[in-house]
């Protein structure tokens, strides 16, 4: 009789804590949710010691010089730099399975180096008087030259180059592109206030005052063709600005590389980290246009399991399908963006005004989907629970 009484207090006691501990899903009309939000670190970090011809680490947006006596080496492009002259020779791009020479020579008048040239990361960086040089390492082989003053740049296309052809534009930016092809891979250079003047494969960049000269081609065998191209043609027609490229490493670190496309344009990091990264972007320029936002896919993940969203100055980017010729044609909207089909995770974002912008991309899993209740079905779980309260306090009582 005695152990009668104790099993029964103890599927009292047991039913008390039940009701308990169900009373807060009533309440709330949801399960609590296991499932982590956080997503998996990024274990890749930067070396400071890289040997000669050794990268620290590489991505599908960007890797990391070495400047070596001359040799300026990288994963994807590699050149060869006069510091006596600022000179740059044989410019390689390595993207693909065979090397392709792009550019024979770049010579810029009137340019004594005034200091010691440095890699850093992805960019390797020279200054001359009133002028300077900067090429990146990634898969198009990227370089800029700025200028303070008019200035003139020699140029000499590979011997091999073909479809050679100047386009020159009125009060637009750039104001002049040169295009022409390399082992049937496409390249460009674009003058921001200057012109172009060709003789077979030699050219002559006339640069303004206060002017950039950009040199960009299609990585060599690169998979998605027709979206690099849309990149080139958006970039040559003025409508990208700047390009933001990302890579968030250990201890909470991050790896960039930085574009501007346009002098007066400005845009740089305040925190990357996986899933989450914060920027800013500004400038005086009138009117808008493209910034471009790269990621690996482990800083931040696109895919059907994962939400993406952008906001700008604190309000949501709406997101369109659109592929790129079509999106950048479309100025009659605020800001919004589009993910390319490029390797990690580039997003296109139009930016109605590039003045003091600052800009939030986050990537999340989507939410765990809640154990809701329907009103009746709430009534009737409420009137179980009080039924099976009523239950134990009267067998609790027994037992006293």
């Amino acid at each position: 009789m005695e152990g009668g009484r104790d099993a029964r207090a103890h599927l009292a006691r047991a039913a008390a804590l039940t009701v308990l501990s169900l009373l807060p899903v009533v309440l709330s009309g949801s399960a609590p949710s296991l499932a982590s939000a956080s997503l998996p670190p990024i274990s890749s970090g930067l070396s400071a010691d890289v040997a000669p011809g050794m990268f620290p680490w590489s991505s599908p947006l960007f890797a990391a010089f070495h400047y070596d006596r001359g040799q300026v080496l990288g994963t994807y492009v590699q050149f060869a730099y006069d510091p006596s002259t600022g000179a740059v020779e044989s410019v390689l791009g390595l993207a693909g399975d065979a090397p392709v020479l792009y550019v024979g020579s770049i010579q810029i008048e009137g340019f004594p180096p005034a200091r010691t040239p440095q890699a850093q990361g992805a960019t390797f960086h020279a200054d001359g008087y009133l002028a300077s040089l900067t090429a990146h390492d990634d898969p198009t082989a990227l370089i800029q030259i700025r200028t303070d003053v008019a200035r003139t740049a020699r140029i000499e296309l590979p011997a091999d180059a073909t479809n050679v052809r100047v386009q020159a534009k009125i009060g637009a930016w750039p104001a002049s592109s040169l295009t022409y092809s390399v082992e049937g891979e496409q390249a460009r250079f674009l003058l921001g206030a200057g012109s172009f003047r060709v003789d077979g494969i030699r050219v002559l960049a006339q640069l303004g005052d206060s002017d950039l000269l950009v040199f960009k081609a299609l990585p060599p065998a690169a998979a998605d063709r027709t979206e690099w191209l849309a990149v080139l043609d958006a970039i040559s027609a003025g409508h990208i600005v700047a390009e933001i490229d990302l890579v968030a490493t250990s201890e909470g670190q991050w790896a960039q590389n930085i574009v501007e496309y346009r002098i007066g344009v400005a845009g740089w990091a305040l925190d990357v980290k996986p899933g989450r990264a914060a920027l800013q972007v500004d400038s005086l320029l009138n009117g808008g246009a493209v910034v471009l936002l790269g990621f690996d896919a482990a800083t931040m993940p696109s895919s059907a399991s994962t939400q993406l969203q952008v906001r700008t100055n604190s309000r949501d980017a709406n997101r369109s399908e659109n592929p790129l010729p079509a999106f950048v044609s479309d100025s009659q909207r605020g800001a919004s963006f589009s993910v390319l089909s490029l390797p990690g995770t580039v997003v296109a974002l139009y930016l109605p005004s590039l003045a003091a912008v600052s800009v939030e991309v986050v990537s999340s899993p989507p939410r765990a989907p809640s154990v809701g209740f329907q009103a009746d079905q709430e009534v009737a779980m409420i009137a179980a629970l009080a039924v099976v309260s009523v239950a134990a306090a009267r067998m609790l009582r027994r037992q006293r």
